[in-house]
């Protein structure tokens, strides 16, 4: 029969499992929904292991957990880089044409199609956004500022005085996505912006 010595000796030496932390994923965006002990979601398809202090830190929100995600191919955690703009300056410049600068990757590429009249927005990959270039650096993963957001002029050739249109474009919408504006039925315009990033072009199609 167990003493109450026997059961003293085996608490004492008793060492309970280390708990493991994981975290719950989208499998498609990536996007960490849950962190916690591995018990807790047990019936989790998509989990992957983290370390205690990790999961400690986001728990208990020290680490914003919108601001963590998967990388699909690595299987790692990543901890995005919080990233918001401020106007470069507050001066309206003009969009150039893709044809007449040397800029070799914009950050955003914008594209006009005369025969369906739209106006496409794109960030660049580096960004997280979904125009890429030959040699491009390697995407940086951002969390932006979902507040953040470019203005735009579409107005008579080389005058910003005579505004045909104006649209605004989240970058938060930029990202994984392309943005579209439609009915841009113009024949010669040209695009201002208060600059959030150092390069942009247009290209006529």
């Amino acid at each position: 029969m167990e003493t109450v010595e026997d059961f003293d000796k085996w608490l004492a030496e008793y060492t309970p499992s280390p708990v493991k932390y994981v975290a719950v994923y989208d499998q498609l965006t990536g996007a960490v929904n849950s962190v916690g002990p591995d018990y807790a979601f047990q019936n989790e398809e998509h989990v992957i292991e983290i370390d205690t202090e990790t999961a400690l830190a986001i728990i208990t929100a020290e680490i914003q957990i919108h601001h963590c995600q998967i990388d699909i191919h690595s299987g790692n955690l990543e901890i995005a880089e919080i990233k918001t703009l401020n106007k470069l300056d507050d001066v309206l410049h003009r969009i150039p044409l893709i044809q007449y600068t040397d800029i070799s990757k914009p950050d955003i590429y914008l594209t006009y199609t005369a025969n369906n009249q739209k106006l496409k927005v794109q960030l660049s990959s580096e960004f997280g956004g979904t125009k890429k270039y030959k040699d491009a650096n390697k995407q940086r993963n951002f969390v932006w500022d979902g507040s953040t957001v470019m203005d735009f002029l579409i107005t008579e050739y080389n005058d910003p005085n005579l505004i045909y249109k104006m649209f605004s474009v989240k970058i938060n919408d930029l990202v994984g996505k392309t943005v579209t504006v439609n009915n841009v039925s113009y024949d010669n315009f040209s695009v201002y912006t208060r600059r959030l990033f150092k390069n942009y072009v247009i290209e006529y199609k």
